[in-house]
Order: structure tokens, then sequence, then C-alpha cells
């Protein structure tokens, strides 16, 4: 089968949908399927990752998310690429809305996958108005001939842009990278990773750390990741005198990151809103390290409470994040025990069984008849 994957997030940005993006092509690939990346220009060496990756030109000539990329290029590129199946990734994105257009016209069947949720995601009364508002994208969202969602969260945020019926797919995770031979337990190290942005919440995790430094003084958090909070992040560690206890690692290679999912003995996710799923929960359990993550969007469809993880209010945040963090570092074999589900459980995400849940959608819209 010959795939498109069209995506605005793709190298050089990083997060959860270009990690889906590449892992999703790769194993496609594995699978015998020939996989192409459409995305935007941008200043990258593709040869890095050894992917087939066609770079579209934007109107502005710049990579920016909502940069509008030349229709007439991306049609082109489809047309001669002529695949079975175009797979957009992100409903809100101009390369993956006009892929979905350019799919209908070409009369290529197309497949929609919605990675996000905003806040309030699930407030019925606020979102169906705003769809009305946001009438073309939603005509865009519903060319789409099947439409795929990363979580429940992330199908009940989508349906209020379509009446289509909505497949919640979940992310994957490729275990045996992420797993370590052995699990040392340190019952210091403490680890986030993701964007450094408002809405992961870091700033609440930087006053948990404080409260947990005052009881705990041999503690170390590793804060993984990129964004523009990181120059106020580096001034937040220095004038709360944490500068011995939380690190800033910026632009990690992929094994320096799994080296540092590996040897942690906590991983936090402070989100305050808008965490559709995380796949960073995902190599988190697949490097047999609990979790600690704020109960919010489709973070509680993976983190299950005392089993695989350990969920806080988001009401009480900061305090028991301080506490989630202190018990797992404390209580040896209450972290080892949550390690261990969460391990047996990142095994129903690994990409060798979700790809195949998404070739069955693509073999059943093949098979669909246009109206």
């Amino acid at each position: 089968m010959k795939i498109a994957l069209c995506s605005d997030y793709f190298y050089p940005k990083t997060g959860g949908i270009t990690t889906h993006v590449e892992n999703l092509a790769r194993t496609l690939e594995e699978r015998g399927h020939e996989v192409t990346i459409i995305t935007k220009t941008a200043d990258y060496n593709d040869e890095t990752h050894g992917l087939n990756v066609l770079r579209i030109k934007s109107l502005f000539s710049s990579s920016q998310t909502l940069d509008i990329p030349h229709i007439d290029e991306l049609g082109e590129a489809l047309r001669k690429n002529r695949p079975d199946i175009i797979h957009a990734h992100h409903s809100f994105s101009p390369i993956s809305l006009f892929s979905i257009l350019v799919g209908k016209k070409l009369g290529i069947k197309t497949v929609l996958t919605n990675h996000s949720i905003q806040f309030l995601y699930d407030f019925n009364y606020l979102w169906k108005p705003s769809s009305f508002m946001l009438f073309p994208l939603k005509q865009y969202i519903n060319n789409a001939d099947r439409i795929i969602a990363v979580s429940r969260a992330a199908a009940v945020f989508i349906s209020h842009f379509t009446d289509k019926e909505v497949t919640v797919i979940p992310n994957g995770v490729k275990v045996e990278e992420f797993a370590p031979p052995t699990k040392k337990f340190d019952g210091k190290s403490v680890l986030f990773v993701g964007r450094l942005v408002y809405r992961k919440g870091l700033h609440s995790l930087l006053e948990a750390i404080k409260q947990v430094v005052d009881e705990k003084i041999d503690v170390e958090l590793t804060i993984a990741g990129s964004g523009y909070l990181s120059p106020i992040l580096r001034a937040t560690v220095k004038t709360t005198g944490l500068q011995d206890n939380v690190f800033l690692r910026e632009s990690l290679a992929k094994s320096e990151l799994v080296d540092l999912y590996q040897k942690a003995n906590v991983f936090v996710l402070p989100s305050i809103f808008g965490e559709s799923f995380g796949i960073v929960l995902l190599e988190a359990m697949a490097s047999k390290t609990p979790i600690v993550a704020t109960a919010q969007g489709g973070i509680c469809e993976i983190v299950r409470h005392m089993e695989t993880g350990l969920l806080v209010r988001r009401k009480n945040r900061i305090k028991d994040l301080a506490k989630g963090i202190l018990t797992l570092l404390e209580d040896k074999e209450l972290s080892e025990r949550i390690s261990f589900n969460a391990f047996r459980e990142a095994w129903k995400y690994d990409w060798s069984i979700i790809v195949e849940e998404i070739e069955k959608v693509y073999e059943e819209t093949l098979c669909q008849t246009n109206p």
C-alpha cells in the first residue's frame, strides 16, 4: 500500500505528533508499505532519520505551523506520488487539512487523526457554537473519509466539529527501545520530558520540587525539552536556589533521552490542560519509570491511580505533586509495584499492535464507496 502521511508537525519540530508520525512511518515500512511523509520546508537534514520525506514550500517561507503551504505544490506532489491513502495528522493545521481537500479532488481516500484537545474540551455548549463560527474548518474536517482520535478525550473534542463517527486508536511506543535491562532504584532521580510551554505546568513542578527539596535534600530533577519558557525556567531555578537540584537538558539525541528515562525513578507530567494523550507517559511506562501526572484530558485514560501511576488533582496540584514525588522516591516497594504494572500495560500500546488497528482503518476506507 502507498501511504502519504501529511503533517505540519515534523522535524525540526519536536513533540508528540512528530514522534507519532515518525514511528508510524517506520512501522508501516517494516510491514512492507511504501510511505512518504509530506511536511513543510525547513532547515533540516532528512537523511539523519532515513525516512522518505517530501517538503512543501510555504507562502511566507517559514516552517511555522500556521504558515500556509503552496497548495498547487502540495497538489502536484500528491498527484505525482499518487498514494492509495492520504493520512493527515492534526485537525487544525494547514498541510493536514489541505491534503484532505486535495485528496478529495483527486479521488484519493483520506484519513484524519486528531491529536489535540483544548481547554474545556468536553464543554459542548462552548465548542459547538465555536464549530459553527469556524465553519470552513468544519468543512475541511468533514472532507476526510475516516477520522481517528488518539484518545477518548480527543474524540470528544473533534466530535464538536464533525458528525462522522470517530475511531479511537491510541498513540504507540516501541517498548523494546525504552525497556531497561535492569532498573536501579536510587531514590532521587525525577524526570520531565516535553515542550517547555505554559500548559505543561512547569512552574508548578518547580514549586513542587522546592517543597520536595525542603523535606529531602538529595533530589535531582532533569527537565528535558525546549521551548519559549527555557530562559524563564533557568532564571527561576537560580532565584529559588535550586541549581544543585534542577538541571535543564536541551537538544538531546534519542539515545540520551532513552538513557534519562531508564535511569529516572519518577516521571512527572504536571500539565494544566490540553493533554490529549501524552506519548511521554508511554515512554516512561516502557522504561519502568513510575509516573506522577495531573488528572486531566487523556492522561486519565492511560494512568490508573495507585496501579500504573499516581494521579493528582488540578486543584491542589503543587502540594499533591510534591507528595506524589516524595511517595515514589521513599516507598521503594510501591514504586517497584507501580513500575511493574506500568511496564506490563505499556505492551498494549506497542507499535506492532497499534499499527494493525491503523491498517484496518486504511483497508476499511479503501473499501468505502463515495456518497
